[in-house]
């Protein structure tokens, strides 16, 4: 119980020794995670106790299911890493900790800090600030954010993050499609002519529960051109199973042959992510990945969803200008992904 003034402040220079002595036990017990008892004031010291830091998902509520990576499935599954979590009632980052370096979140598309609700300058600093030294204990040097673009609503400002220390290493190009009825307009003239010859030649858009077909034509697909899916099928496999109706997959056939398949994330309520995107190198040149990404567009419209997300266009900040120009012949807008970086 805390002595207040008449204005509710807390001031009482006694109770604060108290407390700081209560933290000494406390940091005694818990040696992995030490709360600074060198606070300003009694609100700092309430910042810093809401903070909560879990270093795996056995004690994760995954609270959050606005963002299926920060889903507690998801996490569970990155058996490659140390997950760490930090949690207030205001804030939520979870981490892949790998050695020395810390990442928001390795093997995903993006990480970043995601905002639950309004917050003050103090609350952002004091939840960055328990982060920080949480991540020391653990003889972390280096932390990492792939910052999502813009379509991705309640993540942190990039300024906020750039003022608390953090360092843009490079902005990769993500583009993608807006599903407003007027997306068909949007089309680049070419894309809609080979559009019509597709189906004029007997493609057809399918979805499908067969994703483990799908995932081996997109190993084949990959290896044709000297590349590697970025994930196992067993490990792919237990997020669907974990995340029911997160993922769907797409097709497009001419006579029952696979010509393009795309499995899809539903990452957000809004936003659908284009994931495992593959073309067969025998219908290359019918380009059936239009008619593939028609029918996503038709059928996240159709749910709901408001965004397409087409992935990012290039590597580290260096534009792939092909990939990049077949986005925008389908649709897609431009927005910055960026990578950022502190130093600890």
């Amino acid at each position: 119980n805390l002595t207040q003034n008449d204005k509710g402040e807390t001031n009482n220079e006694n109770c604060k020794k108290r407390l700081q002595v209560i933290l000494l036990r406390i940091n005694c017990k818990n040696p992995s995670r030490k709360i600074d008892a060198n606070f300003h004031s009694i609100n700092d010291l309430i910042c810093i106790m809401s903070v909560k830091i879990l270093e795996s998902t056995d004690s994760y509520g995954g609270t959050n299911q606005q963002v299926v990576y920060f889903s507690k499935e998801y996490l569970a599954s990155q058996k490659h890493a140390q997950i760490f979590i930090a949690e207030s009632d205001q804030f939520l980052l979870p981490i892949s900790i790998q050695s020395s370096l810390a990442i928001s979140i390795s093997r995903s598309p993006f990480g970043s800090l995601f905002i639950k609700k309004s917050y003050t300058q103090n609350e952002f600093k004091t939840f960055m600030e328990s982060v920080v030294n949480s991540l020391k204990q653990l003889k972390v040097e280096k932390i990492q954010l792939k910052h999502p673009p813009a379509i991705y609503g309640n993540f942190s400002n990039v300024s906020d993050l750039t003022s608390s220390g953090f360092k843009i290493l490079y902005k990769d190009i993500n583009q993608h499609i807006s599903l407003a009825e007027t997306w068909e307009s949007s089309i680049h003239a070419m894309q809609k002519r080979k559009l019509r010859t597709l189906l004029e030649e007997g493609f057809s858009f399918q979805q499908t529960d067969d994703f483990e077909t799908a995932y081996k034509f997109i190993n084949v697909c990959r290896q044709t051109q000297g590349l590697q899916v970025n994930i196992g099928w067993d490990h792919l496999h237990s997020l669907i199973e974990g995340l029911p109706g997160k993922y769907q997959c797409f097709t497009v056939q001419r006579e029952d042959k696979l010509s393009a398949v795309c499995i899809a994330v539903q990452a957000t309520p809004e936003v659908a992510y284009y994931y495992l995107p593959a073309t067969s190198p025998l219908f290359r040149s019918h380009s059936p990945m239009v008619l593939l990404i028609a029918g996503m567009v038709n059928y996240y419209r159709s749910q709901g969803f408001k965004y397409l997300d087409l992935g990012v266009s290039s590597l580290e900040g260096r534009p792939q200008e092909t990939l990049q120009l077949f986005k925008e012949r389908m649709g897609g807008e431009v927005n910055k992904k960026p990578f950022l970086e502190l130093s600890l």
